[in-house]
């Protein structure tokens, strides 16, 4: 076919592109957010070999199309840049769906899902799963390993909590780690007692590497069923990038399964925990945006102090409801200077987990000293404080002028508003949670969801940011709905904003030429949606690269 240039400036496209050289796809006649500001809307998009190459009304668009090309009536549905969570953990996700699943569930419940399971193991195989969270049972106790005892007496069994910042284990576990009444709390960690100085069966932070650090490792088939599990679903949710803060991550098996094609979630890669220690020991340095914009490592998680559902997260003063107990540092502040530090040599992102107003505070008391010394700004090298969480009125205003990102769970709010002011008081809990202040100072936001520790649909993210409501719409008019943010802020936070902390902009987070065809195709027109029902709004179509990766049934 001879080939002409076709200018289409003339209807506002802006595109120069060859007419005979094939459209791939085109979804028209829709709503189409293309998030580069609150009011850019348009009505179709063109795609050819991975990428958007125009935008802009039906009519002009469906000129582009040959014989070929492959059109998609969205009659009137939203279509948004891909979403992104900029905290979770892959392959934590993936074994969920291959152990113990107790989120949202009674005691009982988990009780009886213990019993089932090891009816099924072999004698002396561990028992695993997530998810349990005395706050929302009746008695709201910590369970004991008495309890566990009750349902599996000879395999040992281990529970990570809601928050993965402490675990619940049988006698059997306990014996096999080696804690009895005599055995000393670690350094950044607690072994919760009886009166009589007896451990219960619950570990806190870094005690619960004594028992961890005794469960064999998952073979490199269990994994890849994980892996593969996680990357499935994530394309149900419109999610076509993730950042993995995973310290169990296999760095081989990922690049191997990105590499044939299996996984087709994009992921920056946050090292944590051994792999971390492990990269940074033998100074291996980060690797941006390898196998085709599909993988990143470079991030480096630094676990700074603990969660606030069980008390650890640092604070200035001590806890409302735990009289003398500050919380915990998980390690010196001196080792937190060298890791951010080691960070920069490499050329990692730091990622800080601190959620407490204490924690937050020598966090950027070391981001502060690290720019000073590198005569380095924030806008350049992009760090970030993953849950920012609890803050003062002087850090929220330091979060501003040193262009520190807060890479926040809109989720956690509504899932803590249960207990977060127990724990904290009135005074300081207006400065938790507080994203319209952050917002509305300048701070740039990301959004995410720490699952599986919380609920991974974004939408539900999404809702929460907008009402301070669960999805039962409670409370009615919001849990302190003055830092509630507006819709274009809730999605941007989800999109524009991860791909500025992935050095991803211009490739990624905006419907624009050039840019890849990551899109998410929604059942409703969100801007239509009433904002208590936005945890209803679900994909219907997943793109990566071009390519469907998920359509709704």
């Amino acid at each position: 076919m001879k080939k002409t240039m076709l200018l289409l400036a003339f209807c506002g496209i802006g595109a120069i592109l060859q007419a005979g050289e094939g459209i791939d796809t085109i979804l028209y006649n829709g709503s189409v957010l293309t998030m580069k500001n609150e009011n850019d809307s348009v009505e179709a998009i063109a795609v050819n070999d991975g990428k958007i190459v125009s935008v802009g009304k039906s009519n002009d668009i469906l000129k582009l199309a040959d014989k070929n090309t492959k059109k998609i009536d969205l009659d009137g549905k939203t279509v948004m840049p891909g979403l992104t969570d900029t905290h979770l953990h892959f392959l934590r996700f993936g074994l969920t769906f291959l152990q113990i699943r107790g989120n949202g569930k009674t005691k009982d419940e988990i009780l009886s899902d213990v019993k089932e399971k090891a009816k099924l193991a072999q004698k002396e195989n561990w028992v695993r799963g997530r998810g349990w969270n005395e706050t929302i049972w009746d008695d709201k106790k910590l369970p004991l390993a008495s309890d566990l005892d009750t349902v599996s007496k000879n395999n040992p069994v281990v529970l990570f909590r809601s928050d993965n910042h402490a675990i619940w284990v049988n006698s059997e576990a306990l014996k096999i780690a080696g804690i009895n009444k005599e055995t000393m709390d670690p350094d950044g960690g607690k072994i919760i007692r009886d009166s009589n100085g007896n451990p219960t069966g619950i570990l806190v932070d870094s005690a619960m590497n004594l028992v961890t650090d005794k469960m064999p490792a998952l073979s490199e088939e269990e994994m890849e069923t994980a892996y593969l599990l996680a990357d499935k679903e994530y394309s149900r949710l419109g999610l076509t990038t993730v950042f993995d803060a995973g310290d169990d991550i296999s760095i081989p098996l990922v690049k191997r399964l990105i590499s044939e094609g299996k996984i087709k979630t994009r992921i920056n890669v946050v090292l944590d925990g051994k792999t971390a220690k492990t990269f940074l020991d033998n100074d291996i340095k980060a690797e941006h945006n390898t196998l085709n914009d599909h993988m990143s490592i470079r991030g480096y998680k630094i676990k700074y102090d603990g969660a606030l559902g069980s008390r650890g997260a640092l604070m200035g003063e001590e806890y409302s409801d735990s009289k003398g107990n500050f919380g915990n540092r998980l390690i010196p502040v001196d080792e937190l200077n060298r890791l951010v530090e080691k960070s920069y040599e490499l050329g990692y992102q730091p990622h800080v987990h601190a959620i407490g107003d204490k924690a937050n505070e020598e966090v950027l008391d070391s981001f502060e000293k690290l720019f000073k010394e590198k005569e380095k700004t924030n806008k350049e090298l992009r760090y970030g404080v993953v849950h920012s969480q609890i803050l003062t009125k002087r850090d929220i205003g330091r979060y501003k002028e040193m262009d520190v990102i807060a890479i926040m769970q809109p989720i956690h709010a509504t899932s803590d508003m249960n207990m977060a002011e127990d724990r904290i008081g009135a005074d300081r809990i207006k400065g938790a949670y507080a994203w319209k202040t952050l917002n509305d100072s300048g701070v740039i936001i990301t959004g995410g969801s720490d699952n599986p520790n919380d609920y991974i649909e974004p939408f539900y993210g999404i809702h929460a940011a907008v009402t301070r409501k669960d999805m039962k719409g409670n409370p009615k008019d919001g849990w302190y709905p003055e830092e509630a943010i507006d819709l274009y802020s809730a999605l941007k936070i989800y999109t524009q904003n991860p791909a500025y902390l992935w050095f991803m902009e211009d490739k990624l987070g905006t419907i624009e030429d050039g840019k890849y065809a990551d899109l998410v195709v929604l059942s409703d027109n969100i801007k239509e949606v009433n904002k208590d029902d936005l945890w209803k709004v679900k994909p219907t179509l997943t793109f990566i690269d071009g390519e469907v990766v998920y359509k709704v049934k």
